[in-house]
Formats: structure tokens, sequence, C-alpha cells
């Protein structure tokens, strides 16, 4: 039997743990913190003692591999999936993206021309724009343009000047386009390489009819991957909590120890890093960063945050699951009095919500209790009965490296599974999985990196699902038959 130590217990590297222990492998898995699920998990808050999520993470029906490990650890009935997708604009009206019987990519269409945030002018540009998103991503696979993919474009387009060119309105660009967008990528249109815009639009809402539903976590997120220990252990494997690396220690091209941080040193015939690409820079040998553009081009990338406000009140104040929000500071809004019912007692009724902003580089520089006020006035402004609400309390949550900037010209310097070590792989949401850094992309490296490493140990095998269904017209626009 062959060992493993995986390094980092978020989504990537528990995907690849789970993966290699089920095709045999003995894993130990190390993680710094004493909760596993990285930045898509929850902590303990020190003053109230409450258990609370990082920030509020959703998946999308097209989420295959996120799907397919929250199955294989038994916790998918922990998502709970969303087939109507509320907007609540400037004038506090609601609007809802929903599906129709309409073929594929039609399915969204009558529920799109009745939002009532856009005139036609911007409906019609919209729809514009998502012809030839279709059209650009049937030549990149190849559909009914031709079996070989263009060369690439010498500039990279950002998203904005991408949506600016093929005419699409202030208005669109502001209460559609940004909205949906800078809440999947995690930053401004200006800063989005628009292959990556382009490819969210078609993955999520032209494919597959199911596709746009919004799956929302119904328990604390640290519950989702909390089994992953009795998984691994089942399976001969080992989670170490509250034990990080420091250091990587190598001779020529391949490891031959890892130092803890509390000292000791340890070793495996192989090695999965799933660490944030600048921990990963910081435990290599210096010369090795500079020895491999594998490594060098890390340096480069950057990253982008996100805000999430947490916040009790005394009363109940809306009566939707989540919802959207234009004109507003904050962008999401989920009702987490549905998912925990204990956060107030049998003799009380209040609300707990969860707020969200991304690429929230402005609250980066703000103090909590800026933070908390401005939350409260966005919140103020669309639900009336927060006037009169008392506020219990509020937390501020700020990620500021919660995911990599997907910025024009960062694709080529996102790296494969394979590094030029020869006994180290490397997962993480930002590596090149095809995909955003989303939940989804972080699971995909993990399974990425466990094929490339059971092919190493004459086990191969396939762990990636492929990307869920195209249907309907989709169909044949892509050339899938």
């Amino acid at each position: 039997m062959n060992d493993v130590i995986v390094i980092g217990g978020g989504l990537a590297g528990l995907a690849g743990a789970v993966a290699l222990a089920d095709a045999g492998l003995e894993v130990t898995l190390y993680e710094r913190r004493t909760i596993l699920g990285g930045r898509a998990s929850s902590f303990v808050h020190p003053a109230g003692g409450e258990l609370v999520d990082n920030c509020q993470h959703v998946l999308l029906r097209c989420c295959a591999n996120l799907i397919d490990f929250y199955t294989r650890l038994g916790v998918e009935n922990g998502i709970v999936f969303q087939d109507r997708v509320p907007f609540i604009d400037e004038a506090n009206r609601i609007s809802v993206i929903q599906s129709s019987p309409l073929p594929v990519p039609l399915h969204l269409l009558p529920s799109f021309f009745r939002l009532k945030f856009l005139g036609w002018k911007d409906k019609l540009s919209v729809s514009y724009a998502m012809m030839h998103m279709i059209w650009q991503t049937s030549k990149w696979s190849g559909g009914q343009e031709g079996k070989k993919p263009p060369p690439p474009a010498p500039l990279p387009l950002s998203m904005q000047n991408w949506l600016k060119s093929h005419r699409a309105t202030d208005r669109s660009i502001e209460a559609l386009w940004r909205p949906i967008l800078i809440s999947a990528l995690n930053d401004e249109l200006d800063d989005i390489y628009a292959e990556y815009g382009i490819m969210t639009i078609v993955k999520a809402f032209l494919s597959n009819r199911q596709s746009y539903q919004v799956g929302l976590p119904v328990v604390p997120l640290g519950d989702l991957y909390a089994p992953c220990i009795d998984y691994l252990e089942q399976r001969g494997g080992r989670v170490i909590l509250d034990q990080g690396i420091t250091e990587m220690a190598l001779d020529n091209t391949r490891i031959t120890r890892m130092t803890l941080q509390d000292g000791t040193t340890v070793q495996a015939d192989a090695y999965l890093s799933a660490l944030p690409f600048d921990i990963l820079l910081k435990i290599l040998p210096d010369t090795e960063v500079a020895r491999w553009a594998y490594f060098n081009n890390l340096q480069r990338l950057d990253f982008s945050p996100i805000t999430a406000v947490h916040v009790w009140l005394d009363r109940p104040v809306m009566d939707l699951d989540f919802v959207a929000v234009l004109g507003r500071t904050i962008q999401w809004i989920f009702n987490q009095t549905i998912r925990d019912p204990d956060a107030f007692s049998s003799t009380e009724s209040g609300t707990y919500l969860g707020l969200v902003v991304s690429a929230s580089d402005e609250w980066m520089k703000q103090p909590q209790q800026v933070i908390i006020q401005q939350a409260l006035e966005d919140l103020k402004s669309i639900f009336p009965a927060v006037q009169e609400a008392k506020l219990l309390k509020a937390i501020v949550v700020k990620e500021g490296r919660a995911t990599f900037a997907p910025e024009p010209g960062c694709d080529p310097l996102r790296p494969g599974p394979v590094s030029p070590i020869s006994n180290l792989f490397v997962a993480g949401d930002w590596t090149q999985t095809g995909w955003p850094a989303t939940m989804e992309s972080a699971v995909r490296s993990g399974y990425q990196s466990a094929e490339a490493m059971l092919s190493v140990f004459d086990k191969p095998q396939k762990v990636l699902l492929p990307e869920v269904p195209v249907e309907g017209i989709m169909k044949l626009v892509m050339g899938d038959f």
C-alpha cells in the first residue's frame, strides 16, 4: 500500500484525500486549523460562542463534482436546492428567475422578460450578448465551427470590455451582469477575464435546465466536512488537526521529508499540497521557486476579498430564504433563521441574516462598526420591519484572501496538478481546473490531483466527473450529439 500526505483540509485537500482513500491508498491529512473545510467552513466565535460560517457559501446544480463529493460523504441532504432565484431592485420590487417548459437555452426566457428592473432595450442587449456567448463557447468546444479551438486572443479582454463591445447597455451591466458575475467570480467586471465570465453564464444559465438552481446549506458548513474524519479513518487513513506544514526538504527533484509546526518531520511516498498558492511558495525552498516557472508564475497571481456580515435581530424581517440585492452595497441576503431555528429560544421570535459582499476591497479598510452600520442602513432600505427591529448582535468576517483574482491574462499562470517535483502534486481552486475560483473548482482540483497521483502509482482510474450534460437546442449548437 502506498502512503500519501495531504497538506490542507479545505475542499481541495479533502476531495483529493477522499478519492485517494477510496482507491486504496493510505492517506494522512494535516490541517493547521482545528476544523475542516478551509475558507468554506465554520468557526466558534470567541465573543458569543456561536458556530458561525466564515461566509455564506452556495453551489449550483452544475457543480457536478462538488455534489459528488457531498454524496460520497453522505451529507448531500445538508444542501437544499431552490429553483426560484429572487432579485430585489432599488424600488424594492421582487423579480424571480425560474425555469419554464421551453427547451434549453430558452428555458429561462419567460422569467427573464418579466424582470422588473430591466427595460426592453436592456433585455434585448442581454439577449444579444447571450447569443454571442453561446457562439463563442461553441467555438472553444469545437461545436459546429470545427474541431480545433480558436487561437488564444493576444490580449485577453476584461468582462467589462467584452460586454461593451457586444452592445450591453449600462443598466444591463449594472443590474444583471455585475450582480451575477461579481458574486460568481469575486471581482469587478473590469478585473474579470472575459472567458471566465462567459463560461460561467453558459454553464449556469444556458446549457442545462437545472444548472442555475441554487443549493443552500441547511446545516453549518463545518458539519458538511466533519464526516471526512470518520470516512478516512474507516479506509485506513488519519486526519491530524491543529498541525500545519512549515517546510519541505528536497533531494534534487523529490521531496524527502516535511517539517510540521511542532518541529517533527514526516515522510510519505507522495505529497498532495492543497494550500493557497502564497503559502505553498513560503514552505518551498526559494531555490525551487526560482528554478521552475510552474512555481515562479504563482507570484504573479493575486487575491480578491469577500466580507460577510452576520446579523441577529429581535423580530422577523423577511419571508424569503435568500435574495440577490441590486443597488446597495449588500449583494446577497440569506435567511439563516430557516437553517438555524435554535438561534432563538422557543419564547423568542427573531431573525438571523447572513449578508455577503464579494470583491469587498473598500470594506477591507473599514472598522467593524462602520461595516455593521452600512449593512443595517441597506437592510432598513429593503425591509421596513428592520426600522423598528432591535439589533441583538452582529459579527463581521473579512476574508482578505478569499479567492484568486480572475484577472485577464491570469489563466496561463494557473498550474496543472503535476508539479516539476516528482512526488508533489498540487490542488486548489486556483489551479488549472477549467473553472474560476469556486467550490466546484476546488473539488475538481482535488480529483484531478488524485487521478495524476494514482497514475504514478500504476493505479489509474477516472475520478473527475464530466460537466453536467448539455440539453435541448444547446446540444445542436455545441455539437454534442
